[in-house]
């Protein structure tokens, strides 16, 4: 075997395909062979050409490795015509186990398809590793999220909420001279149009410097707004885009309030308030005569007491029938199966039918 490859490996080298002028003129590493005897040195050669015209275009260490390579092997032909100087460069090689290929970081576009349409930058890197089918599936991935998510929060839980406590103030209640109550909503670690939203609560009951005339005004004058029930007036805003902006202009639409309801020009005293728009919803209370009292308690306890002797007197007379009893009676007694039925017989056909008859 070894003998035939020889001559196939000389016959190929005197080959009429073969290049001579390359014998004789330092040519570039990267052509190589113009006839190669096996597959994989064809396809390395090639990467040889395509990493050297690389290396030209580069300034990179690397480069300059590869291209010191190259100019060893033309040297090497100069000096030996007979086309053995590629094992001396390829023992070199092999030696310093670096590649004839420079690292690629172009990246080329994808095609357009219904899973990247619509990206601004459908691009992927060039050399990218193939899929070797060793990888969870989409939704294992989402589990596996979901487990980190709650672990970030566990962590923090741990270690950074009791650091708050430094920052606890104690409380400090309203005092008369804030009767107004502002209300937020805060959606934690995201943006929501809700955000803006404010409410404002006061009554009109706790407003200084108000007579009595004036604070019915105020209530009048606060319209579908008040609630007569528990005496307060609600607004809410969320025109501007700040809550700051809103709060501020609730607090101006009370200054007008105010300011409306203190002007002595007229009092609203000869119009009623208008409550229409509160429905008033009854809430029923527990009668009081359903109430046990310990009359009617004492007289259930004697009427559960009787029956209990009543029962008692019929257990010893076996007037009393325990179900438990009646069930292991029925059980102990044997199975009377009943007469045989009869044995259906075909008899006779009509229209393609079997007909079945007792005998």
């Amino acid at each position: 075997m070894a003998t035939a490859l020889q001559g196939v490996r000389s016959t190929a080298r005197s080959c009429i395909c073969s290049q001579t002028q390359f014998r004789h003129v330092a040519n570039s590493i990267g052509p190589g062979r113009a006839f190669s005897t096996s597959l994989p040195r064809l396809k390395r050669t090639n990467r040889i050409r395509t990493g050297l015209t690389k290396a030209k275009k580069s300034s990179s260490p690397e480069a300059a490795g590869l291209l010191e390579i190259e100019s060893e092997l033309q040297r090497a032909r100069d000096t030996r015509p007979n086309g053995d100087e590629w094992d001396t460069v390829k023992q070199r090689i092999d030696s310093q186990n670096r590649p004839y290929e420079l690292a690629n970081n172009r990246r080329k576009k994808l095609k357009e398809t219904f899973m990247n349409m619509g990206e601004a930058e459908p691009w992927e890197d060039e050399h990218t590793m193939e899929d070797d089918d060793d990888d969870i599936n989409s939704l294992a991935h989402g589990e596996l999220e979901q487990h980190r998510e709650l672990r970030h929060y566990a962590r923090l839980v741990a270690w950074e909420m009791p650091l708050l406590s430094k920052l606890a103030k104690p409380f400090q209640p309203p005092t008369r001279d804030m009767p107004l109550r502002f209300r937020y909503t805060t959606y934690m670690g995201e943006q929501h149009p809700a955000e803006k939203k404010v409410v404002l609560e006061f009554s009109p009951a706790d407003m200084p410097r108000l007579t009595k005339v004036q604070t019915e005004k105020l209530r009048k004058l606060a319209g579908v707004r008040y609630n007569p029930e528990t005496d307060v007036i609600k607004m809410s805003c969320e025109m501007f885009e700040t809550q700051a902006q809103n709060k501020r202009y609730l607090g101006d639409v009370v200054q007008s309030l105010l300011k409306e309801a203190r002007d002595p020009t007229d009092t609203f005293e000869d119009i009623p308030l208008d409550t229409r728009h509160h429905h008033f919803k009854a809430k029923p209370q527990f009668p009081k005569e359903w109430a046990l009292t310990e009359a009617r308690k004492q007289e259930l306890h004697q009427y559960r007491q009787a029956m209990m002797l009543k029962d008692q007197q019929k257990e010893i007379t076996g007037q009393l029938i325990d179900g438990i009893k009646q069930i292991e009676e029925g059980l102990k007694q044997p199975i009377s199966l009943g007469d045989a039925l009869p044995e259906p017989v075909m008899t006779g056909r009509g229209k393609g039918k079997k007909v079945a008859v007792r005998r």
